[in-house]
């Protein structure tokens, strides 16, 4: 049984596993590279709730979209050319899950994981983690029929778990939703989704968790992780060398190099997206938004409304590509009209941590006894915080917890990608 863990990484991520295992009574030090956490991809999101739209981004007909967005800069998605021989390996492998098999079975396995992400974040709120929380549902919004029925398609296995997507027409959107533009004829209503402000989320499960007595090193980057045999002893972080039971590599697109000192290199790669946040009473709403066709999201907020989208392979700085900030815009005014198509805003980029065969990578490690990964989640990593952290400890709790988890977290455990290697030495 452990007593103390070490929790690399203090994003959403990071902070819900350290809040958890504060709470089964573990010792928690969470180490991380940034002085804070204001500026890093878990408050650089569009802060969605959404089980309904948990799939993964390979998905049957990628390829052919991909090579069409290719020509414009401010696509949806966009695939930089890149030489990096690790770019070009999980470009190759990220197109050998797009294909109707690997899709259902991502589909089933997220669907699966989300069956208690609502009551999670409830129960955040019931406990005291102070964070922004609206439970007013999602639309899906969309321009032509035959887009709402594809993504309708895809939301069906969550209907098991209490996620239903009800088919609306244009005009009852605007019921809901007056400012969504004439152009939008169809859409979805997702009562059970939820949003939140993930600024405030970040702040209020660091402040939940100083509360429960976690310790904090921040401004220290992990060069190193010290084996004892299989097992792990320490991380070195600047000049710290931190001691613990259990490790948990959560740095978001940081966890790749993170696992290759643990002598097990996970394919996590960066995919930029971009945002921006408005706050000039141009256009309000009181649902979540995705604006189907735009792969959009507008998120209503008290005190502004933010704007997301894009995916970006091969760029691994935080720089603002103006190109596809102005996609955005664009997109924004399409199904918006009372958002001005001239608006130049600020923008902002996040690195979400994408994995070959788009599902999360939960679990420990093979042949490291007491090394543990969480991260990989995608654009998904607000909606599954909670739940992965649920993972992480029953995995670090064993018995019958570390059971009654197992079935749910086969499909994200980093095995998949190592089962070919080489165990690390020492192992």
């Amino acid at each position: 049984m452990a007593d103390s863990a070490v929790i690399v990484g203090a994003g959403v991520i990071g902070l819900a596993a350290a809040y958890r295992l504060a709470r089964d009574g573990l010792t928690v030090t969470v180490v991380d590279a940034a002085s804070d956490g204001a500026a890093g991809t878990s408050v650089n999101n569009a802060g969605w709730v959404v089980p309904i739209m948990s799939a993964p981004v390979p998905a049957p007909g990628m390829p052919g979209k991909a090579l069409r967005w290719m020509a414009r800069k401010d696509s949806p998605l966009y695939i930089r050319p890149s030489l990096r021989p690790e770019h070009v390996r999980f470009m190759a492998s990220l197109l050998r899950h797009c294909n109707p098999r690997d899709f259902r079975h991502g589909v089933e396995a997220l669907a699966a994981l989300n069956a208690r992400t609502v009551p999670l974040f409830d129960a955040y709120d019931m406990d005291g983690v102070r964070f922004e929380y609206h439970r007013t549902g999602h639309l899906m919004a969309f321009h032509t029929r035959e887009t709402m029925r594809a993504y309708q398609a895809d939301t069906a296995p969550l209907e098991r778990i209490g996620h239903t997507a009800v088919p609306l027409s244009g005009d009852e959107l605007r019921d809901l939703e007056p400012a969504l533009g004439p152009h939008v004829r169809a859409g979805l209503r997702c009562a059970e989704e939820r949003h939140v402000d993930p600024v405030r989320l970040l702040e209020g499960l660091a402040e939940r968790c100083a509360e429960l007595g976690v310790r904090f090193v921040r401004n220290a980057r992990v060069v190193d992780i010290r084996f004892r045999g299989p097992a792990a002893t320490s991380v070195r972080a600047g000049r710290d060398e931190i001691s613990g039971d259990v490790f948990v590599l959560a740095a978001g697109a940081h966890t790749g190099p993170l696992s290759r000192l643990a002598g097990f290199p996970l394919p996590i790669q960066p995919g930029k997206g971009y945002g921006f946040d408005v706050s000039d009473g141009a256009v309000t709403l009181r649902h979540s938004v995705y604006l189907g066709e735009a792969k959009v999201a507008v998120t209503p907020l008290s005190d502004r409304l933010r704007f997301a989208g894009t995916m970006e392979f091969g760029s691994y700085g935080r720089a603002v590509d103006l190109h596809r900030l102005r996609g955005i815009v664009r997109s924004a005014h399409a199904f918006l009209p009372d958002f001005p198509a001239s608006a130049q805003p600020r923008g902002w980029t996040g690195l979400r941590p994408m994995t070959p065969d788009g599902l999360p990578v939960v679990g420990p490690l093979p042949g490291r006894d007491n090394v543990l990964v969480a991260s990989g989640h995608c654009m998904l990593g607000v909606t599954l915080a909670p739940v992965t952290a649920e993972l992480i400890a029953a995995q670090i709790a064993g018995g019958r917890r570390a059971s009654d988890a197992a079935t749910t977290a086969r499909p994200f455990a980093p095995c998949r990608f190592t089962r070919h290697r080489r165990a690390p030495a020492g192992a």
